[in-house]
């Protein structure tokens, strides 16, 4: 199997991670409040990530550009995870994650705009399929956004510029410790806002560090969904380009509304199924290459 196949398949994965575990990230924050819990989560990811660069035989050099451009990953990394997690409060756990999946759109736009990469014609067609049938799934008809779903637009847009960049560093440094920089930025920047907009006393509240949601919730979403998932895309954003990336991120919401529905009994739109078919098909649509006048269609990787 190929690099690139490989890579795809690591997407899809965090693509299913990241839509499930809304529903425990939308229960946890009951408790432990947005940039708390991004603290624990991206701290408890760190540590891993940390513990996992110990037993890593090679040397691993560190640069002040690999650290430089690790940060400001983080930065992008801690704004779309922050307002990601405030969005949850006031909106449900379908649209944060329909809204969120808008990145599509802004992604070859972006990496046109800051890097110069010139998107595939059908490409352009896909992801504009697949950001319709986002729109039919996350408004159902209607245009009337509240400020969670304001909030999820604008961190769609912060992990659009995540995956345009981490696409041109991923190519530069070495995966492990350009993952490590970023866990450790958003760690400190969480913790700091914690302290200066939030109630910390609540990280030192047992009854909720130790309430069986936020300890499940952080135990998935900071090994699965922070750790893993990130150092997967880091790895794979080397092999893959950030629209198609992109694309396969668009399932997220699919696997999000289904776990939704399953776990909270949130109502599947109306349009879901052909909201989530559109998706499919911006996919595919994107995966078609022409080579001279022959027609050759690849679903997972050229």
């Amino acid at each position: 199997m190929s690099k690139s196949k490989v890579a795809t398949l690591g997407i899809l994965f965090v693509a299913f991670i990241w839509g499930t575990e809304f529903v425990l990230i939308h229960n946890a924050i009951v408790l432990l409040e947005p940039n708390s819990f991004n603290a624990v989560r991206f701290g408890s990811a760190s540590l891993f990530i940390g513990i996992c660069l110990l037993f890593w035989n090679k040397s691993v050099g560190l640069s002040w550009p690999m650290v430089r451009h690790g940060c400001f990953l983080g930065l992008l990394l801690c704004l779309g995870f922050s307002l990601q997690t405030f969005g949850l409060l006031y909106t449900s756990v379908s649209n944060c994650a329909f809204i969120t999946s808008l990145s599509v759109l802004i992604v070859p736009f972006a990496a046109f705009l800051f890097l110069g990469e010139r998107p595939r014609y059908l490409a352009i067609v896909g992801v504009c399929v697949a950001a319709i049938g986002l729109y039919i799934l996350t408004t159902s008809g209607s245009t009337n956004f509240n400020l969670g779903d304001i909030l999820t637009l604008i961190c769609a847009a912060m992990f659009a510029l995540h995956m345009v960049y981490t696409g041109k560093y991923s190519r530069q440094y070495e995966v492990l410790p350009l993952t490590l920089i970023q866990l450790v930025t958003v760690s400190i920047l969480s913790f700091i806002s914690a302290l200066l907009f939030e109630d910390w006393g609540r990280l030192l509240d047992i009854n909720v560090i130790g309430s069986f949601n936020v300890l499940l919730a952080v135990g998935i979403a900071a090994i699965l969904g922070t750790a893993l998932a990130i150092l997967i895309q880091t790895s794979a954003q080397g092999y893959l380009s950030s629209t198609r990336v992109a694309l396969i991120f668009s399932l997220e919401p699919v696997f999000a509304a289904l776990t939704a529905y399953l776990v909270l009994n949130e109502q599947l739109p109306a349009n879901a199924g052909v909201g989530a078919g559109m998706i499919l098909a911006g996919i595919l649509l994107a995966e078609i290459h022409f080579q001279g006048n022959k027609e050759m269609v690849s679903v997972i990787g050229e």
